[in-house]
């Protein structure tokens, strides 16, 4: 049951947004991922910092895990990552546990507002939904573009005189 409900969560909810940013922007499901584990480790910075969650020890392992996913995603950002199916099951659970709480403080107090952990949640998720795209398509032609070369684009010498 969490092995559909996963593809489903991934196929209509994440992909369709991750293969768009990587269809504008020109980069890799692999660096959407890397730059998706670094938003979420800078979140739990962020969360440390503002909502006190932790201890010191924990705090400095923190930095230093968001410092380490800072530098591989500025020096390789390209390189295939594992996909960690486990590891994408328990974030759906913590950001149903999440959603949950938040439903459930709505109803009795008003609508709280975000938390970081709501942030966490959707970074890590979509790094881990980016590391299932096996291939990005083409980006689709509207009607009347003319049909180019996206080599001749990126370099003027290329074209064709």
């Amino acid at each position: 049951m969490f092995r559909r409900l996963d593809v489903w969560i991934g196929t209509r909810l994440f992909h369709p947004p991750i293969i768009w940013l990587c269809q504008r922007t020109g980069m890799t499901q692999f660096a959407v991922a890397r730059y998706g584990w670094m938003l979420a480790a800078w979140t739990l910075v962020m969360r440390i910092s503002f909502e006190g969650v932790g201890d010191w020890i924990f705090s400095a392992l923190i930095i230093v895990v968001t410092l380490i996913e800072t530098w591989r995603a500025a020096v390789m950002p390209n390189a295939p990552t594992q996909r960690n199916n486990g590891l994408r099951i328990i974030i759906l659970i913590f950001a149903a546990f999440d959603i949950g709480a938040l439903v459930f403080v709505s109803a009795r107090h008003g609508f709280p507002g975000f938390q970081w952990s709501h942030a966490w949640d959707l970074f890590a998720l979509t790094a881990e939904y980016a590391k299932t795209i096996r291939t990005i398509p083409p980006r689709k032609r509207k009607l009347g573009e003319p049909k180019t070369d996206r080599n001749a684009r990126l370099n003027p010498a290329r074209i064709s005189r």
